[in-house]
C-alpha cells in the first residue's frame, strides 16, 4: 500500500496557538471581552459622569457568544482524547460566562436601577463597526478555507500558516490587554475619559477575523 492511498488529515500536526488546547485562545479572548462588559456595568460613576458599554464590545459579545454556542451545538467541540479549553473541566467556560452576566448584572441593578443604561450603547458613533466587524469574520472563514485548500500537505498544515493565526491571537490578545487598562485604569483618572474609535474597530476587526478562521 502506498502513502497516496491515505486520505490526507488536515487536523496531522496541528499546532494550537501559544501552546494550549484547542480553543483556548478563543475562550482567553472571550473572557477578555466578557471580562471588561463585566467590570464596566460595575464600575461606579464618579461627579455624575456616565459610564456605556462601547460598542464594538456589545458587537463583539453577540459575535463570540453566538460562534461558541453554534459551534457545540454543531459538533464543534473537543475531539476525542484532547483537553478542553484551558485544560478546563467540561461546560467551565459556559458556566463561566452565564455567572458573570448574572452576577455582574444583579449586583449593578442592586446598586444602581438605571444602570441598564450602560448596555445602551449610541449606535450613530460608529456606523462603519458592524460591516468592519462582519467583514473581518467572513474573510477569515475565506483564508481559512483558502489555507485549508492549498497549504495542507501529507504532514498537515503548513508550519508557517498556523504561526500567522497564532500571531493574528497575539495581537487580538494584546489589543485587547491595552482596551482593559484603558477602561480600568486611566480613565477613571481623567475628567475626560479617552475616545479611541480607530483603534477599538481594528480590535474588533482582529477579534472577528480570529473567530472567522477557527469557524
Amino acid at each position: 500500500m502506498t502513502g497516496s492511498s491515505l486520505p490526507i488529515d488536515p487536523n496531522r500536526n496541528r499546532r494550537h496557538p501559544l501552546g494550549l488546547p484547542a480553543g483556548s485562545v478563543r475562550a482567553l479572548l472571550a473572557l477578555m471581552v466578557f471580562g471588561l462588559i463585566w467590570c464596566l456595568l460595575l464600575l461606579p460613576e464618579k461627579s455624575g459622569r456616565e459610564i456605556r458599554i462601547p460598542l464594538y464590545l456589545v458587537y463583539l459579545m453577540f459575535l463570540i457568544l453566538g460562534h461558541y454556542f453554534a459551534a457545540r451545538g454543531h459538533g464543534g467541540g473537543v475531539a476525542a482524547g484532547e483537553k478542553h479549553p484551558l485544560y478546563l473541566p467540561k461546560g467551565s467556560l459556559r458556566f463561566i460566562m452565564f455567572a458573570g452576566f448574572a452576577g455582574a448584572m444583579g449586583w449593578g441593578f442592586y446598586h444602581n436601577p438605571n444602570f441598564f443604561d450602560r448596555l445602551k450603547p449610541n449606535l450613530e458613533e460608529q456606523p462603519y463597526l458592524p460591516i468592519l466587524l462582519l467583514g473581518a469574520f467572513f474573510l477569515g472563514i475565506i483564508v481559512a478555507r483558502i489555507g485549508n485548500a492549498l497549504f495542507t500537505g501529507p504532514d498537515g498544515l503548513a508550519p508557517w500558516f498556523q504561526d500567522i493565526l497564532a500571531w493574528i491571537s497575539l495581537l487580538a490578545m494584546v489589543g485587547l490587554a491595552v482596551e482593559i487598562i484603558v477602561h480600568l485604569v486611566i480613565n477613571p483618572t481623567l475628567a475626560q475619559p479617552l475616545q479611541l474609535p480607530h483603534w477599538e474597530g481594528y480590535i474588533a476587526a482582529l477579534v472577528g477575523f480570529y473567530f472567522g478562521v477557527k469557524s
